[in-house]
């Protein structure tokens, strides 16, 4: 009996230092994913690029305007001679001047190319929320089934340490019988293997455990060695109704990404044959020049007024690279459809294998409850009939083994229920409003 107390202590402190943790409810952890995941976040700051990008000025409808302001100075020796025969000749003259000039230029025509600009800056921007929205609902789901991961080992280790104790009742029973002659010898030491093997089982669940909450963690955004308890059980949804596949299509967002980036396609080929065509644009500005000079023909030179040009720039030839590049716009946006038929393909089939997977697994999960119950039972009766010598030590044991196989199977079933329900909506897109 010795022998156990340092067993049954760790088996008491186990469970006391988890109520000594922080909980962490799977709201908390949802919320703790959305305020710290690095996908969302990234995903975040690409949505607010493109927002910056969606400007009438990047799509070039708004002319520019220039300043250019210049000053410059010299010291030179001067010899000149001029065809009259005057002769001018300075040491150390000094030139100096300034000059000033603002500047506008703007494109009044390029055939359209402005406002296809426009619709495909306001693509890109819904597009990057549309991804962003999808990327919170992967978070999330990734957050869901990680935190139920933690449970059903948490849940595994109550399973575990069950089998401990019953093995332990029994090595102790049969301990004591053998001690007062009613029993063999090896229903004792059958019971110490027992209980020896759901020990090593226990360490071994316990990496797992701790495994478990590093990946949560990692998704949260957390210290990797932050520690939590959380939930004893999981919140099941066994009663879904599956959409039709029209609805689904409309909910889907990785569907409807790919569905804009398609149309995307189409406004990058028509920006694309704009090339073809002339652009006209206007130039104009205000320009001021200032030079003096202690040497030469002239005191100082000024000059200053407006000045303005029209330029047409008509496309000839430059090697057919216009073409080319208009058809491999064409040919992306053929490949953005493929890709988008494919997705949509593809939906139907993991939506149809999503709910299949979350109908069986609400099938089993609702068979091994009725089934925990039967092989608690049998094991109480067993129990009972072991005590008073009409049981055998296999038929105890196989009782024993019996239950806890049930209770996995239940723990492995909720959880089957909880994953298969989490990809099921997000699928829907139901897992964030």
């Amino acid at each position: 009996m010795s022998r156990l107390l340092p067993i049954l202590f760790i088996l008491i402190i186990l469970p006391a230092a988890s109520f000594a943790q922080e909980l962490l409810t799977l709201e908390q952890a949802i919320a703790k994913t959305l305020e710290k995941n690095y996908d969302i976040r990234i995903s975040d700051v690409t949505a607010q690029q493109a927002q910056t990008n969606n400007t009438w000025g990047n799509a070039g409808l708004l002319p520019s305007l220039n300043g250019v302001a210049g000053a410059n100075a010299s010291s030179n020796n001067a010899d000149l001679e001029f065809v009259d025969g005057t002769r001018i000749t300075r040491n150390n003259a000094l030139n100096y001047g300034y000059s000033g000039s603002l500047g506008v230029s703007w494109t009044v025509f390029a055939a359209g190319r402005v406002y296809l600009v426009k619709k495909q800056l306001n693509a890109l921007q819904q597009i990057s929320e549309v991804q962003l929205k999808a990327q919170v609902q992967a978070s999330i789901s990734q957050v869901i089934q990680a935190y139920s991961q933690v449970v059903y080992n948490q849940q595994q280790m109550v399973a575990i340490d069950t089998a401990i104790e019953l093995a332990r009742a029994r090595m102790d029973l049969s301990k004591a019988k053998f001690d007062i002659g009613t029993s063999p010898k090896v229903d004792y030491l059958q019971g110490r293997v027992d209980f020896n093997a759901s020990r090593s089982l226990h360490f071994s669940q316990v990496a797992g455990l701790e495994t478990a909450r590093a990946n949560l963690n990692a998704i949260m955004g957390e210290d990797e060695t932050r520690t939590y308890s959380v939930a004893d059980s999981l919140v099941l949804n066994l009663a879904l109704q599956p959409v039709d596949k029209d609805r689904l299509r409309d909910l889907n967002l990785s569907l409807d990404a790919a569905r804009r980036t398609a149309e995307l396609g189409k406004i990058e080929t028509r920006i694309a044959r704009t090339a073809l065509f002339p652009t006209l644009g206007v130039n104009g500005g205000y320009a001021y020049s200032y030079v003096r000079s202690q040497a030469g023909q002239f005191v100082f030179n000024r000059s200053y007024g407006p000045t303005g040009s029209a330029s047409l720039n008509i496309p000839i030839f430059q090697g057919g690279n216009l073409r080319r590049q208009v058809k491999i716009a064409s040919l992306q946006a053929m490949s953005d459809q493929l890709v988008y038929e494919r997705q949509s393909t593809q939906l139907g089939s993991q939506y149809r294998s999503a709910w299949k997977s979350y109908e069986t697994a609400v099938s089993t999960y609702e068979l091994e409850e009725e089934s925990i119950g039967y092989a608690r039972e049998n094991l109480d009766i067993q129990k009972a009939r072991f005590k008073v010598g009409i049981a055998t030590t296999l038929e105890l044991r196989e009782a024993e083994n019996s239950y806890v196989q049930a209770l996995a199977r239940k723990y492995v079933a909720a959880y089957n229920v909880k994953v298969n329900e989490t990809r099921v909506l997000e699928l829907e897109n139901k897992l964030a409003q």
